[in-house]
């Protein structure tokens, strides 16, 4: 499913977060044409939006984006048969794999250590016990959540380079599971091809994950709504300037599994093997390394607010803003202080390593 709207830019204010439509504007000298459009990938909603200084620009770097998206969707994807799902096949095997695939596994490694194992690429049979999202409608056993942590361990993943050629390898029983970081590197990887094509800008939305090439001018940056959990989509708390980053959000207030009463959400602890019990209602990291900001909002989630803050407090490099559960205070790095607005003036706020 595609939605074309091409247009002439004069000038454009834009405030989004699942980009929105933008009205047309008539035509004049050093005008860009805009491509916006929607499509179905990786089990989501991708909105994207790519500027060009000639419409034949726009309509390129738009099969561009629609081209790399579906090029990662069939390489990534755990439940087709994808290059990165052939690992988990042939687990005990060491398995060639693209480059990308190579290098995305490499930086999940990075984002578990960095982590303290809050994020963990190897939480496959977990997350496949539990099937959140993917048509669960039961909560697990003990016994079969405890099998399903013992295959937990990121230590037995191995990534290896021979003579220009790429494999990963893992024991047998694990299962990949890149769901916590793989948007956030596709992301980053897009940004970057457009840019090396010479977009001039342009804002995907690849489910929640917001990526800006350059500026919304070039003198000023974009603004990326965060959304109130307990509303409609297009409601939000507090908005955050961005330019050539990603903005990236976890939550569980989209996908969980409600049985007898009490909701399960989607966000699942490597440790312990069940949902996250965490007092935190949602995580944004604003960074232009996409990937490892996607997997570390995954993991500050799961952390919970004291031991999110404190990590938060240790890495002032991460840049985050962290929603409490009670939707009446939330956390934001002190290198965040000058570029968040809360909407939401009833929250209270904290600036961290002030």
């Amino acid at each position: 499913m595609r939605i074309w709207n091409a247009f002439v830019r004069s000038s454009l204010a834009l405030t989004c977060c699942a980009l929105f439509a933008l009205p047309a504007a008539a035509a004049d000298a050093g005008d860009e044409y805009v491509l916006s459009w929607t499509s179905l990938h990786m089990g989501t909603v991708i909105s994207s939006k790519v500027y060009g200084r000639t419409a034949e620009d726009a309509k390129r770097y738009a099969s561009l984006v629609e081209a790399e998206v579906e090029r990662f969707d069939k390489m990534m994807s755990v439940h087709e048969a994808t290059p990165l799902n052939e690992v988990n096949r042939r687990a005990g095997e060491k398995v060639e794999v693209t480059p990308e695939i190579a290098e995305m596994t490499l930086r999940a490694v990075e984002a578990t250590k960095l982590s303290g194992g809050a994020f963990d690429p190897t939480i496959g049979p977990v997350v496949n016990v539990w099937k959140i999202g993917f048509g669960g409608d039961e909560v697990p056993s003990d016994d079969a959540i405890a099998a399903a942590v013992a295959k937990v361990d990121v230590s037995r993943v191995r990534v290896t380079e021979e003579k220009g050629r790429h494999y990963v390898q893992i024991d047998p029983g694990q299962f990949l599971d890149m769901g916590g970081i793989a948007k956030g590197y596709i992301g980053e990887k897009i940004a970057e091809e457009l840019r090396a094509a010479g977009a001039p800008r342009a804002l995907l939305d690849l489910g929640g994950n917001v990526v800006a090439l350059n500026g919304k001018t070039a003198e000023a940056p974009w603004r990326v709504g965060l959304q109130r959990p307990d509303t409609d989509r297009g409601a939000y708390f507090a908005v955050v300037e961005a330019t050539d980053e990603s903005v990236i959000t976890s939550g569980a207030y989209e996908r969980y599994l409600e049985k007898d009463g009490k909701r399960y959400g989607h966000i699942l602890d490597p440790k312990t093997g069940k949902p996250a019990l965490t007092d935190i209602s949602s995580v944004t990291i604003v960074d232009h390394d996409g990937a490892m900001a996607d997997a570390l909002c995954t993991a500050i989630f799961a952390m919970g607010w004291e031991k999110g803050t404190a990590f938060l407090k240790a890495h002032p490099e991460v840049h985050a803003v962290l929603l409490h559960a009670d939707l009446k205070r939330a956390a934001l790095s002190a290198s965040l202080a000058k570029r968040v607005r809360f909407t939401d003036e009833s929250i209270r706020t904290e600036v961290l390593g002030e």
